[in-house]
């Protein structure tokens, strides 16, 4: 599989986030732009995980992965 751009990354990353139309996680997306490409990917590869078996993310979620990423 091609690697994926940082922000191709960043962006699948904000969609798994805000997921519900009908209810969004509001965080600083710029905070975001400071990880390492690989950071990001095990960032995604965690929403992915948790999407499958928590359909609406909470920002608990959102501040737990951040939290261990950095």
């Amino acid at each position: 599989m091609p690697k994926k751009t940082k922000e191709e990354l960043i962006s699948q990353i904000l969609e798994l986030i805000n997921t519900n139309d009908n209810k969004k996680i509001d965080f600083n997306p710029n905070y975001i732009e400071y990880f390492e490409e690989d950071e990001l990917i095990e960032i995604r590869d965690i929403l992915l995980g948790k999407k499958e078996s928590n359909k609406t993310p909470s920002k608990e979620l959102i501040d737990d992965i951040f939290d261990n990423c950095s």
